[in-house]
């Protein structure tokens, strides 16, 4: 039965922002947070070999991806440090 609730993102789900030609499967946070870093559910891995630090919320409705997977529209903000942070969308890809 289908329900209204929201997919939660969780590590190794697969992630696509908007303006990046290839995505990248969450992975977890190392925890890090003090006073002038909030922290993070996730890093992002990057291409270069980086790792950013974003939270992920689900905002639209889940669409058949094919092969056993979802997709769903999503918000993914680049948690700044010290900075203020930055919000793309994007696709989060999901089984």
């Amino acid at each position: 039965m289908k329900t209204n609730a929201r997919y939660i993102p969780q590590e190794g789900d697969y992630v696509c922002p908007d303006d990046w030609t290839f995505g990248e499967n969450l992975v977890e946070d190392n925890g890090f947070s003090d006073s002038e870093f909030p922290g993070c559910e996730f890093r992002l891995p990057t291409s270069t070999g980086l790792e950013l630090a974003v939270n992920v919320k689900v905002t639209g409705k889940d669409h058949w991806s094919g092969g056993g997977t979802f997709k769903a529209r999503c918000k993914i903000e680049f948690v700044g440090d010290g900075d203020q942070s930055t919000f793309t969308g994007g696709w989060i890809y999901h089984n």
